[in-house]
């Protein structure tokens, strides 16, 4: 056997068998973590995770009308009058 011949044996062996293994073992590696605990977060689901927690935000604090209105009631109820 030459030194080409066992250069290509070994080559041929790393490139069907380990690269394969490796790219298997990453991506379970990657798969088995929390998302929380994963490096990065500069990804489309953390700027989207973002964006619901700021909908939540604005839509969950009264608006300054509502605020206005409950202090200072400009309309009298019917009821307020004191007839029908």
């Amino acid at each position: 056997m030459t030194f080409t011949t066992i250069f290509w044996s070994i080559l041929a062996f790393a490139v069907v068998v380990v690269v394969p293994i490796m790219l298997l073992w990453c991506m379970v590696d990657h798969l088995r973590g929390k998302g929380s605990e994963r490096r990065g977060g500069s990804g489309i689901s953390s700027g989207v995770g973002a964006a619901m927690q700021e909908l939540d935000r604005l839509v969950a604090r009264p608006s300054i009308e509502h605020q206005v209105e409950a202090e200072h009631q400009t309309r009298r109820h019917e009821d307020d009058a004191g007839g029908e």
